[in-house]
C-alpha cells in the first residue's frame, strides 16, 4: 500500500523501511514503539505500536524492512498508523536509496553556490569562502547532505537547496538595503550551515553524529572557517566578522545562537535563514495536505509543527506577476 494513498479510517497493510525507531512509555506506564514508515516512493508516515512485544521492540532497527498491518488514524490534523502487526521481511530494501530526495538538480545547485562565491568582490572574503568550499568534507558532501535531520530541507541535497534559496533572497535584500555589505551577506549565506556536513550523518536515515550532538554545526562551521582563514592568511577583522555571521545566524541564544547578531549583515542573514527554513516546510505541509484531499480546513503541519490553513481548491487566487 502506497503511503500517499493512506487515509484516516483505512486498514493499512504493506512493506516499508523503518526509520527512527523509538521505544517510549505511555501515560499508563506501558512501553510502545514509535517508528516512521517509508515506502518505495520515498513517502513517509509515523506509526505507533502499543503493547508491542518486548522482543520485537528490541529487534527493530533503522533501515530494516518490515511488513506491517494496522489502521490509519488522524490526530491533531496528522495521519498516522496504529500498528497491530510487524514482521521483518525476508527481502531487505536499500534504505539509503529511499531517503527523501530534493527536486532540484544537485549539480546545478552547486554551480549556483560557486557562482555566488565568484561574485564576491572582496578578495579576502572570496578567498576564504572558496577555501571552505574546497575542503574535502564540504566538497564531497555539499550536493548530497540534508540541511536538517527533520523539519526544513530534510532530504538528500537539502543543504545545497536551502543555501541557494537563501542566496536568491539575499540578492533581493541587498538590493532593497544597498547600505548592507553584500559580500558579507553572501558569504554568510554560503558559510552559515556548512558545519552540518560534520553535524549530520547520512546512512539509512538522517542522524546526528556524536560530534553533532556534543558540539553542533556552528562550532563545526567555525572550525571549517578558521582552517580557511589560516590557509588564505585573512586579516583578523574580516575573520572576526565572518565568524560572527556563522555564530549568530540563529538569532537568539534561546534558539542556540552562540551570540546574537550585532551587525546589520548578521541581522539580515538571520531573517533570510528564517524565510527559507520556515516558509519551505510550511509549503511542504500544505502540499502534503492537499495531496490527501484536504481543503478549506486547518491541519497541524508535520514538519512545521504548527496549525496551517489549507485553502480549498480554486481559492488560491491569481498569483502576482511582479
Amino acid at each position: 500500500m502506497r503511503i500517499a494513498d493512506i487515509r484516516p479510517g483505512q486498514m493499512v497493510s504493506g512493506t516499508y523501511v523503518i526509520a527512527s525507531p523509538d521505544v517510549r512509555t505511555s501515560r499508563t506506564g506501558d512501553p510502545y514503539l514509535r517508528v516512521t514508515l517509508r515506502d518505495k516512493d520515498r513517502d513517509s508516515i509515523d506509526a505507533l505500536y502499543f503493547s508491542v512485544p518486548p522482543e520485537l521492540a528490541a529487534a527493530v532497527d533503522a533501515g530494516q524492512t518490515y511488513t506491517v498491518e494496522g489502521r490509519a488514524e488522524e490526530f491533531r490534523g496528522r495521519v498516522n498508523v496504529k500498528l497491530s502487526r510487524m514482521e521483518r521481511s525476508a527481502v531487505q530494501w536499500d534504505a539509503t536509496a529511499l531517503l527523501p530526495q530534493g527536486e532540484r538538480d544537485p549539480a546545478t545547485l552547486r554551480a549556483s553556490i560557486a557562482a555566488a562565491a565568484d561574485s564576491i568582490g572582496n578578495a579576502q572574503v572570496q578567498a576564504v569562502v572558496k577555501a571552505v568550499l574546497s575542503q574535502s568534507e564540504v566538497s564531497e558532501r555539499l550536493e548530497t547532505w540534508p540541511a536538517a535531520k527533520g523539519r526544513h530541507h530534510a532530504w538528500v541535497g537539502g543543504l545545497a537547496e536551502h543555501t541557494v534559496e537563501m542566496l536568491q533572497l539575499a540578492e533581493r535584500v541587498t538590493e532593497t538595503f544597498p547600505e548592507l555589505d553584500r559580500d558579507l551577506v553572501v558569504a554568510g549565506v554560503i558559510l552559515h550551515d556548512l558545519g552540518k556536513v560534520v553535524e549530520l550523518d547520512v546512512t539509512s536515515e538522517f542522524s546526528y553524529t556524536p560530534a553533532g550532538n556534543l558540539e553542533g554545526h556552528m562550532v563545526h562551521g567555525v572550525q571549517l572557517l578558521d582552517a580557511a582563514v589560516a590557509e588564505v592568511k585573512c586579516d583578523a577583522e574580516t575573520a572576526m566578522l565572518l565568524r560572527h555571521l556563522v555564530l549568530s545566524h540563529q538569532g537568539t541564544r534561546e534558539f542556540a545562537a552562540v551570540v546574537e547578531p550585532m551587525i546589520p549583515e548578521a541581522i539580515a542573514l538571520h531573517f533570510i535563514d528564517q524565510l527559507s527554513s520556515q516558509v519551505r516546510p510550511a509549503l511542504e505541509d500544505v502540499n502534503a495536505a492537499k495531496a490527501r484531499g484536504i481543503g478549506g480546513a486547518t491541519v497541524r503541519g508535520a514538519t512545521t509543527l504548527r496549525q496551517l490553513y489549507v485553502r480549498a481548491a480554486g481559492d488560491e487566487g491569481a498569483r502576482s506577476s511582479r
